[in-house]
């Protein structure tokens, strides 16, 4: 679970999401590796395809076999696809990183600006910037669309406005998990009896 985990963090970065002591586990883990993954050259590819041929799920053919053909087999068909659509839209992600990286360093840039700096035309910024939209939006339990993205914005007259959500650090939970460990180290010394 913490390497489908890894990947998902590394696809798109949650801060708010996950749980402290789930995200130190995680970081201790597979922080290298995540960190390798953000760079979408072909080692970061190699890792992708190595945790989610690792941590996938086993599927499976919805078809009966082939009983003409006794010695082809098949069983690896429904993986092997699975990993070539996955490893797809890890391709597609290398632009969204791209946009994503520009976002966090303005507050507000121009289409043209920005056109210029990715090497695309306007025409294909705005589609990159929809796509980034759509990917990193999602519908809740009531229906409605909220964003996951860590960096959010909206486009006015040609000038893009970047909105970058700060996440809300839970003290609370870090402080209780400290409690419990100094009772535990407390208990451990009680223990010990003194000469």
């Amino acid at each position: 679970m913490y390497a489908l985990l890894a990947i998902c963090l590394s696809l798109c970065p949650q801060v708010k999401l996950v749980e402290e002591t789930v995200n130190s586990q995680l970081r201790e883990k597979y922080g290298e590796k995540m960190a390798r993954m953000q760079r979408y050259d072909d080692e970061a590819f190699a890792i992708y395809d190595e945790l989610f041929s690792y941590a996938c799920p086993k599927f499976i053919t919805p078809s009966a076999p082939s009983f003409e053909e006794p010695l082809v087999n098949y069983n690896q068909d429904a993986y092997r696809l699975q990993l070539k659509l996955f490893l797809y839209e890890v391709k597609q992600q290398q632009l969204l990183s791209g946009v994503r990286t520009f976002l966090k360093v303005y507050s507000t840039i121009s289409l043209g600006k920005l056109a210029n700096y990715m090497e695309v035309d306007e025409a294909t910024l705005r589609s990159i910037l929809l796509t980034y939209k759509h990917k990193t939006h999602a519908v809740d339990s009531d229906g409605k669309i909220i964003s996951n993205a860590d960096v959010d914005f909206y486009i006015d007259d040609d000038m893009i406005h970047v909105v970058e959500s700060k996440s809300v650090k839970r003290y609370g939970d870090y402080f209780l998990r400290q409690i419990v460990k100094l009772e535990g180290v407390i208990t451990d010394m009680d223990r010990v009896k003194l000469e």
